[in-house]
């Protein structure tokens, strides 16, 4: 069985508190917006790739 837990599953709370352990802080109107995100993009691993995409782009610019 497999016990992994997908973030689109969690509620934006549980989701900034996940994060805040990470040392992040989001309030509760980010994290529905990742939450949103994330969902849009296609999943966590499809949100990750777009982030790491922006952050060379932007050191590239």
């Amino acid at each position: 069985m497999d016990d992994e837990i997908d973030i689109q599953d969690l509620a934006a709370d549980e989701i900034r508190e996940l994060l805040s352990m990470e040392g992040s802080e989001l309030d509760e109107q980010q994290a529905a917006a990742l939450k949103t995100f994330i969902r849009d993009i296609g999943g966590l691993e499809n949100a990750l790739a777009a982030v790491a995409m922006l952050d060379e782009l932007e050191k590239a610019a």
